[in-house]
């Protein structure tokens, strides 16, 4: 049939056109014209596997060749139910007998050897068991014939198992679980097989390789794929096939890692084996891997990690290994301690130890952190972490990891190659400086996680060794008084900053444990940083960092308080001398330098200082309590000196006087001092306040609506700007900051208790609040005027130079489309830092001051409570600006508004104030963003249809819109959530957690929906806010249509939180009974519609379905005629629709449980709706035929190892 002149001049034609497509001399458009000839032929000749053989016989190329076994696997696995069964027998027996002939003999034509194995898989997929019994015996008497042979078997027994087992692609679960029984029933003897290939083929590769001999590779590369092969079988296999003969397989690899041929694919084949999931009786085996023998090559293997070779292959080995550790370390993990595993700990533990510390030692940061997260693992472990063993390798791991903690410099050029330092691996592991540097932070934060959990069970050992390392660096810079020349990547930096975080950790949990370190060794090393002097910023900047993390010294000596005992008395007598330390880095100037001229690095070390006064504010208020006046009176002074603190900073410390302040539980005496610490600020609201009156005013008292000024001119408006700054950001710390006193007790003595609700809790007032009412009227004239500088009018009077002005930040932009965020090396370095422009410093400014409104405004009603919803006309006030000219500003300024305000607002408002507040609000809000959304949402879908839209339009306009809308929708039903059912002011629920990976995307890849969210769906009820905003006339429809809507809508995250809000929604309106058949009818097709969106999503499919259910259920007995809607499903099944109809009709749901049998059934009728991804779309489908049912015998089989019955394995080892 082959051998006919049609096929072979057919042949010919074919290989000229595949040689063609391949030549790069010739045109596009020739070589387009060429590979299209080959798709048509490869898609409608029905010569095609004439034509296939042909070619892969020949003389050709590897190029045809390869082509000509394609065209015989396409039709086998496109036409196999079509061509003959003479076909059939002709394309089984071609291409057995190039199997049998060993194609693809060189070591170059790998994939000539892969492409002839898919063809003869793709015919057992169709035809093994039962209509092909001899395979085995074939593949056997193959094996026989020569190494080549055998490759080719061992590829066919991979891309097998591959399918069936491993990838599961298979395309018939019929035929997957027919071969899965046969492949199973012969395991023994094909795992048999398995080992004595590895052993004839080593030894011989041994042997041949002693003398020289070519041949050598040959066997080596049967091996190498012995092991492969293995890898796939291995991960899926019953675990006794693994363990036969005392763990057999299990001896060999551990043989084979000493051999370099073979390390890699033998680490890979005991990898897949260490991480194996299952029952603890079928991983406990596994242990046989710490018997002596086993560790002792493991060990003997690890042993290459001390070793200055920087060889790749090698190097990736070990990172292999490390991996084969950290699976060895999960097992034990799951089985120490447990009632089927050991109770003490395994033999050899303490070589396995050994083994992983060398790995934490090596230079490669990459091993480290591999090593780094077994031993995590192992700390975490109740049992293991208590372990004296293990206990007794603390000190070397903490000795091992210090090190690690300090940066390492990306090198500039590739290092010289033998060098075996971390520059060296960073360069072989990443491509780029910003790369490793990612990496880095990553695995400082792992190994300062390790540091954190050994402070728990051994805090003497890591305190000590911190204590030592800040002494031994102390004493070296106070000899030295080296200067960094504000360079980061100074070593002299990097091991003071490496050295403050690792102090940080282990002190963050010293309070955690019993064994403490003595107070007076941490005082002792608090005072020796107090006494160090140093010019540098950045030094002086992680000094402060190391007096952050042992003021807890501090903090336990005033516990110890009592008559003579000086340890106390030295912590007393150290507090003033901290805080001096503090204000002196507070006020730092290099000699002779102006404010203006301040560096990035001086402006970090006194930013640093006023953070660190707020965190120990937040920590350690009782501690600072006594000495409340003098931090007051410090920073008074501070503040009247001109030019000594910026804004920022003036802030930054009201903010840790307010914290100090919440202590006094006292109201009088904090509401005094808000008081006075407002003093300053009132007169300037005054002043700025006038400048609020309307846009016009505003854009005049900015700047905003003249060009900007010269260069080194002194410029009033930006002092205004800031003015401004400085005045929200004044009220904002102090309803941030203030608060009542948790105590209920405290908060009545001292005077903050007002009142009781009508359940009988206590109302407390904040200390706060008459200060920031009265501003109220000035913050929402400002909050007005800053949504009227989207008017028309406004934009009309920018200069050219501030036409940009309301634009989008740059970092906003990136971070919303997901990009990655430039790394900046070196902050401190100023030719990686533009000089801002008055463009720049505008946009800034109108951003700044926008996102600080709305943060305010949002903490005022958690903050401030019932006192600022009980002020008259709010609701009017907020409607007349915070919601005023909302149809002119763009998504980007509507998203804080939803997100940061309304919500937070919303979800602190009392009961009592529903009627008078949220109503007018949401009848306010509701039908804009019902509009708004639908007209967005509506541009953006005729944007795609359109093509505007697209995978290579990245960096345009309408994709940045796009993403603002998707965000504000999924940001504004987090708001109908809360007020409809209830919920939190952070989204804590499933479906948005779900989704927190991939966020932004159209369509995020959605986690199977948890049990707790499907039952939400039926659980869930309408709160009462909800039940008043749906009873309400002016803005119950326009909520009910935009959840219906979200529905439908192009996002998938957003259909998600709609359908889960539209359940508890039309069960209170069926209740009510306000629905009609227009309603029910539409409620059925948004339902539709959202699975022929979103269908192609499990999570969204499934909560669709269950909904559509539900829904079905309720709407039905009411509104007959909504199954009109189901009938317009195309190609529906009239049959089953009525089945279901009538199943809705005869059953009832027994509370919230969903009937999988109605879920099944709606499933069923709406799958020619449901839609599909992408991926499957132009696919194009493979039909394998269901085989006579394989018959399994029942009766009791006799043991392979005394059988006698041959299954054609054992002619594998025949020479013939």
């Amino acid at each position: 049939m082959e051998g006919s002149q049609e096929v072979e001049a057919l042949a010919a034609e074919l290989a000229r056109a595949v040689e063609l497509t391949m030549n790069p001399s010739i045109s596009q458009n020739d070589r387009l014209e060429a590979y299209t000839a080959c798709e048509r032929f490869k898609e409608s000749s029905p010569l095609c596997a004439q034509a296939g053989l042909y070619l892969a016989r020949s003389s050709q190329s590897d190029i045809v060749c390869h082509f000509g076994l394609q065209l015989m696997e396409h039709t086998v696995k496109y036409r196999w139910l079509n061509i003959s069964h003479q076909e059939k027998i002709f394309i089984k027996d071609s291409a057995m007998k190039l199997l049998h002939t060993g194609m693809g003999a060189s070591p170059e034509q790998s994939h000539i050897r892969d492409a002839l194995s898919r063809v003869i898989v793709e015919m057992i997929k169709r035809e093994w068991p039962q209509q092909w019994p001899t395979l085995l015996s074939e593949l056997s008497e193959a094996c026989s014939r020569g190494e080549v042979q055998t490759e080719l078997v061992l590829l066919v027994f991979l891309r097998l198992i591959e399918d069936v087992a491993l990838l599961q692609t298979l395309e018939s679960s019929h035929r997957r679980k027919d071969i899965y029984q046969a492949l199973t029933s012969h395991m023994s003897e094909i795992f048999d097989f398995f080992l004595r290939l590895i052993d004839l083929h080593v030894n011989t590769f041994r042997q041949l390789s002693a003398s020289d001999n070519p041949n050598a590779n040959a066997h080596k590369r049967v091996v190498q794929v012995v092991l492969l092969t293995l890898t796939g079988f291995v991960e899926w296999v019953s675990v006794q096939h693994i363990m036969a003969g005392e763990g057999r397989l299990l001896q060999i690899l551990c043989i084979l890692l000493i051999l370099p041929e073979f390390q890699i694919p033998a680490s890979d084949c005991l990898l897949q084996i260490v991480n194996r999931k299952g029952q603890i009786k079928e991983r406990k085996p596994l242990l046989i891997l710490f018997s002596e023998e086993a560790m002792g090559y493991i060990y003997q293997a690890a042993e290459g990690a001390t070793s200055n070779s920087t060889d790749e292959q090698h190097y990736t080995f070990l990172k292999k290994l490390t991996e084969v550790l950290g699976g060895l370390g999960s097992q034990l993990c799951a089985l120490w301690g447990k009632d089927d595993g050991p109770i003490v700990r395994p033999a050899n533990f303490s070589t396995y130890l050994e083994a992983l510390l060398r790995f934490t030692s090596h230079p490669s940061l990459t091993l480290t952190k591999l090593a780094n997260n077994v031993w995590l693992t192992l700390l975490k472990h109740d049992h293991i972490s208590k372990d004296p063993m293990f206990m007794s390798y603390i000190p070397k791991l903490v000795e091992c990891l210090g090190p690690k903690i300090v940066r390492v410099v990306y090198p500039s050029a590739r290092p010289i190659k033998g060098s075996n330092d971390a520059t060296t691996y960073a360069s072989m592991d990443y491509d780029s400086e910003e790369e490793f540097s990612i990496f880095f932070h990553r695995c400082r934060s792992d190994i300062l996680d390790s540091y954190r959990h050994i402070t728990l069970i051994a805090p003497s050992v890591t305190y000590g060794y911190v204590e030592r390392w800040l002494t031994i660096l102390l004493r070296k810079s106070i000899n030295e008084n080296y200067k960094t020349n504000e360079n980061i990547f100074d070593p002299v930096y990097m091991e003071w900053d490496a050295l403050s975080q690792a102090l940080e950790s282990i002190l963050s949990r010293i309070l955690m444990v019993n064994e403490r370190p003595p107070v007076a060794n941490g005082l002792a090393l608090l005072e020796l940083c107090l006494t160090f002097e140093t010019s540098d910023p950045l030094i002086l900047s992680t000094l402060l960092s190391c007096i952050s993390a042992l003021f807890v010294f501090l903090s336990m000596s005033s516990c110890q308080i009592t008559a003579g005992n000086c340890v106390a008395m030295t912590g007393v007598t150290l507090l003033p001398r901290v805080l001096e330390k503090i204000f002196a880095a507070l006020v730092f100037n290099d000699p002779g330098q102006i404010r203006e001229a301040r560096t990035r690095a001086v402006k970090g070390v006194r930013r640093h200082a006023a953070s660190l006064m707020v965190k120990i504010g937040h920590k350690y208020p009782l501690l600072l309590l006594p000495v409340f006046d003098q931090i007051n009176t410090t920073v008074r002074r501070l503040a009247l000196e001109p030019d000594q603190l910026s804004k920022l900073e003036l802030i930054t410390l009201q903010e840790s006087l307010l914290l100090i302040s919440n202590h006094f539980c006292d109201y009088e005496r904090q509401t005094k001092f808000i008081c006075e610490l407002m003093s300053h600020g009132l007169g300037q609201w005054n002043t700025i306040s006038q400048a609020f009156k309307s846009a016009f005013e505003f854009m005049s008292y900015i700047g905003l609506d003249k060009p900007p000024m010269a260069a080194n001119i002194n410029d009033l408006h930006a002092q205004q700007r800031n003015q401004i700054l400085f005045c929200v950001n004044t009220v904002l710390a102090i309803i941030k900051r203030c608060a009542w006193p948790d105590d209920p007790d405290r908060a009545s003595r001292g005077g903050f208790v007002v009142g009781f609700t009508e359940s009988g809790n206590p109302i407390c007032r904040n200390p706060g609040t008459p200060h920031v009412i009265p501003l109220l009227p000035h913050i929402l004239s400002l909050v007005r005027i800053l949504n009227e500088l989207w008017t028309p009018q406004a934009l009309a009077t920018l200069p050219e130079e501030f036409r940009l002005a309301h634009s989008m930040l740059e970092i906003d932009k990136t971070s919303l489309l997901g990009s990655a965020l430039p790394v900046i090396l070196d902050p401190l370095d100023p030719n990686v830092r533009k000089n801002h422009t008055p463009l720049d410093r505008m946009q800034q400014f109108l951003s700044l001051v926008h996102d600080a409104c709305y943060h305010l405004m949002g903490t005022a009603g958690p903050s401030l409570g019932r006192h600022l919803y009980e002020l008259p006309g709010l609701e009017q006030a907020l409607i007349n600006s915070v919601f005023s000219n909302l149809e002119h500003i763009p998504d980007y300024r509507l998203r804080p508004i939803i997100r940061v305000f309304l919500r937070p607002f919303i979800y602190s408002c009392p009961t009592a104030f529903y009627n008078t507040v949220l109503l007018p609000v949401f009848a306010h809000i509701a039908p804009f963003m019902l509009n708004r959304l639908s007209n967005r949402w509506q541009y953006i879908s005729a944007l795609y249809e359109s093509g505007k839209l697209d995978d290579d339009s990245n960096d345009t306009q309408e994709v940045l819109e796009d993403m603002l809308n998707r965000n504000l929708t999924r940001e504004y039903l987090d708001v109908l959530k809360v007020a409809l059912v209830g919920g939190t002011i952070i989204s804590t629920d499933t479906v948005s957690s779900s989704m927190e990976h991939d966020d932004s995307s159209m369509d995020a890849p959605q986690a199977n929906l948890t049990r707790a969210a499907q039952s939400a769906i039926a659980s869930d009820v309408i709160s009462d806010l909800g039940n008043k905003l749906l009873r309400y006339e002016h803005c119950s429809t326009p909520l009910v249509l935009t959840v219906l809507s979200a529905i439908s809508w192009n996002d998938s995250t957003a259909s998600m939180k709609a359908t889960l809000l539209t359940g508890p929604i039309v069960r209170f309106l069926a209740t009510e009974q306000v629905l009609n058949t227009q309603i029910a009818g539409h409620i059925m097709n948004v339902i539709l519609q959202g699975l022929q969106l979103h269908g192609q999503h499990d999570a969204n499919q499934g909560t669709l379905l269950t909904l559509g259910v539900q829904m079905y259920e309720i709407l039905r007995p009411k509104f007959p005629l909504i199954i009109e809607v189901m009938q317009q499903i195309p190609n529906v099944n009239m049959a089953d629709l009525q089945k279901f109809d009538e199943k809705i009709a005869t059953g009832s749901t027994k509370g919230n449980k969903i009937d999988k049998a109605k879920k099944d059934l709606f499933k069923k009728i709406t799958s020619q709706l449901i839609g599909r991804s992408i991926s499957e779309l132009f696919r194009k489908e493979v039909k394998i035929a269901n085989l006579p049912l394989l018959i399994v015998p029942k009766s009791e089989q006799q043991a392979l190892v005394d059988t006698t019955n041959d299954v054609g394995l054992v002619k594998l080892f025949d020479r013939k």
